[in-house]
């Protein structure tokens, strides 16, 4: 996985999001580690995270939950 991390000012929709990435709109998903806090973890965020492969680049899909 990248080392890349930028923190926006406002959620970057449809737009690709590294996993160490963070928003104002970062809402933990349900199981997150509580201490870390990134795109990854983000309900918001599409990793394909329930798939055999995770995606090293993910799509924010804000206002729309991906997993709850």
């Amino acid at each position: 996985m990248s080392e890349k991390k930028t923190a926006y000012d406002v959620p970057k929709r449809d737009g690709s999001v590294w996993p160490g990435d963070i928003c104002p709109a970062y809402t933990a998903r349900k199981d997150a580690i509580p201490c870390l806090k990134g795109c990854w973890y983000c309900k918001y965020a599409d990793f394909h995270l329930k798939e055999e492969r995770a995606l090293e680049v993910g799509i924010c899909k804000w206002p729309k939950k991906i997993l709850l």
